[in-house]
């Protein structure tokens, strides 16, 4: 049993004190340090933004390459999804056709004729590859159509 003298304070109220002042130290450093690796992903992800918005359609790979790292930072650190970040219609590409970007997912396609397609964006192929692949899809439909109406 702890005996208390009025007015004076007892060597655990210093030890609780000090205590309490060490871990509001330490809950303070962490959220410090928080917040400072939190501005380094959201400086980061502003950088990605910026080389995907202004990419030069040179080489599809390093899109490829910055797609892939803001879609990581986005998610583990905010739960956040690319495409609810930011539209992809807007990143730089050459023109190709509106149906193949709807049917195959493309999100851009460099000067060489690379495109980054697919639902997750990862995948990469030439345009004309999808070209064909779409041609190839349409005959066979349509070859099966004609069967059908043939019976």
């Amino acid at each position: 049993m702890l005996y208390q003298i009025p007015g004076v304070r007892s060597v655990r109220d210093d030890e609780y004190d000090s205590s309490r002042e060490m871990a509001e130290m330490a809950l303070s450093e962490a959220v410090d340090q928080h917040i400072e690796s939190s501005q380094e992903t959201i400086d980061r992800i502003s950088a990605l933004e910026g080389k995907i918005k202004t990419w030069d359609m040179e080489d599809i790979r390093y899109l490829k390459r910055w797609v892939e790292e803001i879609k990581e930072l986005l998610f583990k650190n905010f739960s956040v999804r690319l495409h609810n970040f930011m539209d992809i219609r807007k990143i730089p590409s050459v023109s190709f056709p509106t149906v193949l970007r709807d049917t195959y997912q493309i999100v851009a396609v460099d000067k060489r004729g690379y495109c980054l397609f697919g639902p997750e964006s990862d995948k990469i192929s030439s345009l004309q590859k999808i070209q064909d692949h779409y041609t190839e899809r349409c005959r066979k439909k349509a070859m099966q159509e004609n069967q059908s109406e043939k019976k």
